[in-house]
């Protein structure tokens, strides 16, 4: 990754870069490190419509697969393709919303396709988290920032949400057995 960019084409530049096999915040350090000055991550085939919110380190945004290719299209149709940079908005209500990361299962039983799993799922994705003062927001090397907050993914971010839903429902029913309550939360939820 060091050493991937031409600092002389990267200088100054919003850099366009798609997923793959690096971590997203590595592409940001990368530009970073070439002097750019902004960072577009556009979504391969792959993670779709994923939308992830990182700690960059420089000004970035994170687009859908579908959203790239029409940015690459733009590219590759110009010899002098211009962006800017703006402050950032909060967006409601956006579609579609909520939907399955990409990390995720998303059914059936790879094993036992008459299985249907999971059962239940929880917003896992770019969840505001307390965070340890111990590593930078990235969790990299490079990142000697300190944040009492961070915008984390994976299952250590759902499963609070369905254990709240747990304790809420054994406190309202001390005598359910554990089966009852997964039952009440999987035939109630949406």
């Amino acid at each position: 990754m060091e050493g991937s960019l031409d600092k002389k084409k990267a200088r100054g530049k919003i850099v366009v870069c798609m997923r793959g096999k690096n971590a997203r915040v590595e592409k940001g350090e990368a530009v970073h490190r070439a002097g750019g000055v902004g960072l577009v991550l556009a979504n391969d085939e792959a993670t779709g419509n994923e939308m992830i919110a990182d700690a960059h380190v420089l000004p970035a945004t994170h687009i859908t697969y579908s959203d790239g290719v029409a940015l690459l299209a733009y590219m590759n149709s110009t010899r002098l393709a211009s962006g800017y940079i703006t402050l950032p908005n909060t967006a409601l209500e956006t579609k579609p919303a909520p939907f399955m990361a990409a990390f995720s299962s998303q059914g059936p039983n790879t094993v036992t396709p008459q299985i249907l799993k999971p059962d239940i799922t929880a917003p896992g994705v770019s969840i505001l988290a307390a965070f340890t003062g111990l590593a930078g927001p990235t969790g990299l090397t490079f990142d000697s920032r300190r944040v009492l907050f961070n915008s984390e993914s994976g299952t250590s971010m759902s499963c609070p949400h369905v254990a709240g839903i747990a304790g809420l429902l054994k406190a309202l029913h001390p005598d359910w057995s554990p089966a009852a309550i997964k039952s009440a939360i999987m035939t109630t939820s949406k």
